[in-house]
């Protein structure tokens, strides 16, 4: 009788447990992509920094973008995404990626990480949104290691 009562109330626990976890995921519990997205925007950042922007239009063959039109790229698929998120899909119209200074971009880069930092923690949790921020930091990976290469080609030990 007593290993009963103990059974049950353990699985009450384990219940009420879940009951507060999923309330927190409902209101927006992003902790742990707050944190990633956070850490991701400050890599990203010393990373446009570290070019001199002398070198902006640096590329190391014909066939690839500037490492200006990069990092335009990589901010710009962001604010991309965040209308996705907030259902006002915007067409997919970046402009000239060669246009903005060095300065512009690092403002353009930290309004819209914070952006999507702000838009992710103020909206209900779902495994839509959970992907998309995936996806966006894969994203913003996979274009911050060839501006780390396009660095180094210029001599440039990348930041880490």
């Amino acid at each position: 009788m007593k290993s009963n009562l103990f059974f049950v109330g353990m699985l009450c626990l384990l219940m009420i447990g879940f009951q507060l976890k999923t309330e927190a995921q409902e209101v927006g519990d992003y902790n742990f992509l707050k944190e990633r997205l956070e850490n991701t925007k400050a890599i990203t950042i010393k990373v446009i920094e570290a070019m001199p922007e002398s070198l902006y239009m640096y590329k190391p063959t014909d066939d690839l973008r500037t490492y200006k039109a990069l990092v335009s790229h990589i901010v710009y698929s962001i604010e991309w995404n965040i209308a996705l998120l907030k259902n006002e899909p915007i067409k997919w119209q970046p402009g000239d990626e060669n246009r903005f200074s060095k300065q512009e971009l690092i403002e353009y880069a930290n309004e819209e990480f914070d952006n999507l930092i702000q838009f992710m923690t103020s909206t209900k949790a779902s495994p839509e949104l959970t992907e998309k921020v995936i996806d966006v930091l894969n994203h913003n990976a996979h274009h911050r290691g060839q501006l780390m290469i396009y660095l180094r080609l210029k001599g440039i030990t990348p930041p880490n």
